[in-house]
């Protein structure tokens, strides 16, 4: 490719996971475009989890001020079952608009032309070259780079490409991956402002038929969801589809659901701002990459809401792609890569995430039923976790540790002392307080509250 650069990166999708591939890749030289068929940071009334994970990587861009003027930690977080009855209290994180997570990546992009969103640039076609891979855009506008990487979501374009692509020499490619995905719950989500009973830093989870996750958000907006098992399993292409009408006459039925034992869901529905209604995809390809594609974010994985970990993973995704590609411009920083280097690369960005989704992934799985009090071996979970929350923690184990962050940036070093943190007997766990990172990145403390032991990293 002529470039001034060893390396032009086609991204396809401004969001959390695009935007954040872009920051890395801008740490290291490597040039970029990035397309979305959409403009950037639509109003579209979601909500993220921040976790340790995901916090470290934006920590080592530069993102932790601008982040923590955002946010707002938690520091209340109880667990109730069904009924609003006290499990036990634990869990801290951070939680905000999607919207303004992804709003503030963009801000800070240095050369916003790179950015081109908006519906002529939806890409609609992708033509792989021996030399080079080509976007097709709605505009009719032709893009030429060395790669693409689709950050486009669970209904990839880019990943339909490049199936077709792959198909086309090879009639069995991914094969397993065309089922890779399948929605078992759906969840009702959305944004309200302030509700009776959520004070401050609070967070509330009730397990149940019908379970809840809610969580204080700045300005005293309360981001909630609410996720129940559907009557039958969808596999991909067979996607449950929902209307507005439907997500309202989901929420009438459970108005009277106790949350905790001063709320129902009634309160918060009834502050509501935004709302939505989704199935909540689960499942992990087994292959992310082919030729000069590869995917990442929910284009190749998609897990349930309950352990967090759907933005989180999508932004290591992208520190370990960015890493992959780093790696072997350096070894060739005389020429471009060809395309068995790229391909090489791009296998080593899918050996360094994918064993790790696929736990991150059956962790969710577990928690959704778990808090979903699904079957006799869930339900005595959460029994136990009313005498002691350990199992809670436990679950969580391989959230953070092996977690991937910039191989070519410094830790942070507030991370560096979080995860340093003593493994006590009695039931604290250094676990905890890399549970809480997130929280403690934003205060610029690093906090773990667990059987009433508080470790404070400085």
């Amino acid at each position: 490719m002529a470039s001034e650069k060893p390396l032009k990166v086609l991204i396809v999708g401004a969001s959390t996971s695009g935007l954040t591939l872009a920051h890395c890749l801008d740490r290291v030289n490597i040039d970029y475009e990035i397309f979305d068929g959409h403009p950037v940071a639509p109003p579209v009334g979601a909500s993220i989890c921040l976790l340790p994970n995901g916090v470290a990587v934006l920590d080592q861009l530069g993102l932790y001020k601008s982040l923590a003027a955002i946010t707002r930690k938690l520091k209340n977080v109880a667990i109730y079952a069904s009924g609003g009855r006290l499990i036990n209290v634990g869990y801290p994180g951070c939680m905000l608009p999607r919207q303004a997570l992804v709003q503030m990546l963009y801000d800070h992009i240095a050369d916003k032309s790179k950015i081109h969103a908006g519906s002529g640039n939806k890409v609609r076609r992708v033509e792989h070259r021996d030399d080079c891979i080509e976007l097709h855009t709605t505009d009719g506008a032709v893009i030429r780079g060395d790669l693409v990487v689709g950050c486009d979501g669970v209904h990839s374009t880019i990943r339909s490409e490049m199936w077709r692509i792959a198909r086309a020499a090879q009639p069995e490619a991914f094969a397993e991956d065309a089922s890779a995905f399948a929605s078992e719950y759906r969840c009702l989500f959305g944004i309200s402002g302030p509700v009776p009973g959520m004070g401050p830093g609070d967070s509330h989870l009730t397990t149940g038929k019908a379970g809840y996750l809610l969580f204080d958000g700045a300005n005293g907006d309360v981001f909630w969801f609410l996720y129940e098992k559907m009557d039958r399993k969808y596999t991909w292409p067979d996607v449950a589809r929902f209307t507005p009408q439907q997500g309202e006459a989901l929420a009438a039925e459970h108005v009277h659901d106790v949350i905790t034992g001063e709320m129902t869901f009634g309160d918060v529905w009834k502050a509501r701002k935004t709302f939505g209604l989704l199935p909540m995809e689960e499942g992990v390809m087994k292959n992310w990459h082919w030729g000069r594609i590869a995917v990442l974010g929910d284009a190749a994985h998609k897990v349930s809401v309950n352990a967090g970990q759907g933005g989180n993973s999508a932004i290591e995704d992208a520190a370990a792609c960015v890493n992959a590609l780093n790696a072997a411009v350096k070894a060739s920083p005389s020429r471009g890569l060809s395309l068995a280097e790229i391909t090489t690369a791009l296998g080593r960005y899918q050996d360094a995430r994918l064993p790790r989704m696929l736990k991150i992934e059956c962790l969710s799985r577990d928690l959704c039923r778990i808090q979903g009090a699904e079957g006799i071996k869930h339900s005595l979970f959460v029994a136990v976790s009313w005498l002691k929350s350990a199992p809670w923690m436990e679950m969580q184990e391989d959230v953070v540790r092996g977690a991937v962050t910039l191989d070519f940036l410094p830790a942070s070093t507030r991370y560096i002392k979080a995860a340093a943190l003593p493994t006590e007997q009695g039931g604290f766990f250094s676990l905890a307080s890399l549970l809480v990172l997130s929280a403690g990145l934003l205060a610029g403390v690093g906090i773990g509250v667990f059987l009433n032991k508080i470790p404070i990293v400085g």
